[in-house]
């Protein structure tokens, strides 16, 4: 009976794990300083937003603040608000603006856990490291989720970041660009759902 069941699981969603085969190692505290995802720094993109068949497109601008808070504001091109969110230092997080579209816990939520990963807030905790193949993955582990930034083995480069449960995938960002803090494009792309976030910087001329 157990073997029909997981037979049916495996055609339907599948018994395997995006994280079965991750082995764990030492991390590596000089990798994580030289490569551990930074805050942004003030930045304007443009952004595009599609959504189970739906699209938005704007501005979005991220500040980092005075009293050490980040806001991320996304607008359309006329100036008026789809949201403004700030995250704070250390996990802290207010919705202070949202239209009334958008205003729902869990859009909300996870609108906040995009950006809380492409802000590297998550990496501020402990992290603990795995290899799978040739890169190293450096975890910081949540209630039900755990947030990775992903390098090579020789820890050269940023290959991506990634949220996912014990055993699925959820989101993975990628950012391009020469300097960490100020990405020239950055993709956020959900594997659980039809949603993907694109972003382009704007250079002042």
């Amino acid at each position: 009976m157990r073997l029909l069941l997981c037979s049916i699981l495996l055609i339907l969603a599948g018994c395997k794990s995006d994280y079965k085969l991750l082995k764990p190692v030492q991390t590596d505290k000089a990798c994580i300083e030289k490569i551990s995802p930074k805050a942004i720094e003030t930045s304007w993109f443009t952004a595009s937003i599609d959504v189970i068949g739906k699209h938005i497109s704007g501005l979005l601008f991220i500040k980092r603040m005075n009293d050490q808070t980040t806001r991320v504001v996304f607008t359309n091109e006329p100036g008026v608000k789809f949201f403004d969110f700030e995250f704070g230092p250390v996990g802290q997080f207010k919705a202070i603006d949202v239209i009334p579209q958008l205003d729902k816990k869990a859009v909300v939520n996870t609108l906040r856990k995009d950006f809380d990963l492409l802000l590297g807030i998550p990496f501020r905790n402990p992290l603990q490291a795995w290899q799978l193949g040739d890169e190293i993955y450096y975890g910081a582990v949540q209630k039900k989720e755990t947030a990775y930034f992903i390098t090579d083995r020789d820890c050269a480069s940023l290959q991506r970041m990634e949220l996912g449960s014990k055993r699925k995938k959820k989101v993975t960002v990628t950012l391009l660009g020469s300097q960490p803090g100020s990405p020239d494009s950055v993709t956020i792309h959900h594997h659980t759902f039809a949603m993907d976030i694109v972003l382009k910087k704007l250079v002042k001329e």
